[in-house]
Parts: C-alpha cells; structure tokens; sequence
C-alpha cells in the first residue's frame, strides 16, 4: 500500500500545462476509500536559491539536503500546486511501469513537509480535510 511519505518516480507524470515528463512525487497523505493521494513534485534544480534546509513557506519550499531521507542530491519539494491523483490513476501507471516507489521518507520529515504547508495558504479545505 502506497501511503504518506512515499517518494514515487513517475516516468510520464502530466504537468499543469499539458506536458509530460519525469517526476519525484512525494505522497502527503494516506487515502481511505475512494479519496485521491495528494502529491507535491521535487526538484533538483531549484531558481529560488535557497540553500538552508527545511521550509519555507513564503517561497512554496521545503528544502531537504543531499543524502537525507533517500534523496541523493539536494532536493526541493515544491509545496504547491498541490496535485490529486486518483487511486485508478496509480494503480494504472504501476501496471503500465511508468510509476514506481522510489523510497518512503522518514515521518519526522513528512510531518516538517505538511507543516510547511499549513503555514502557506496554497490549499482548499479539501485537501487539508485529506491531509491533516
């Protein structure tokens, strides 16, 4: 079961504009039922310099440094947009191999990630009902 705290790499993962590319996803929450897996995209080229580790929730970051938590290079998660992906959308990417879990990060790091989170205003009432 794929849960909160899991890294997927996604081979065909489909960006806001219609693009396709490879992607780190990192899972937010655990679904119940029918609900989606929220997912925020990493990054290992980030525009914003930032360098210290941790959140920064005025900028949409947080930022986990090299060899921490599976990542083997400096890593950016990008706190927004928040992405939901239907359970059927998973399932069939694993069955296609375009998506597989890479790695789960540690709960001290999900729990600093969802916290960051909060202290932005990047998500509706819905998602933080899924997440928190």
């Amino acid at each position: 079961m794929t849960m909160r705290g899991t890294v997927l790499f996604h081979e065909k993962f489909k960006f806001p504009d219609g693009e396709h590319g490879e992607k780190l996803l990192v899972i937010l929450n655990t679904p119940a039922n029918d609900e989606p897996y929220l997912v925020c995209r990493t990054t290992s080229h980030c525009k914003c310099e930032i360098t210290r580790e941790g959140c920064h929730s005025d900028k949409g970051i947080y930022h986990i440094k090299a060899n921490k938590d599976g990542f083997p290079s400096d890593t950016w998660v990008q706190l927004n947009p928040i992405t939901a992906l239907t359970k059927a959308e998973v399932f069939k990417a694993q069955l296609d191999k375009v998506c597989h879990v890479k790695h789960s990060i540690s709960e001290n790091t999900i729990r600093a990630i969802l916290n960051c989170i909060k202290k932005g205003d990047d998500f509706s009432q819905y998602q933080a009902d899924l997440m928190f």
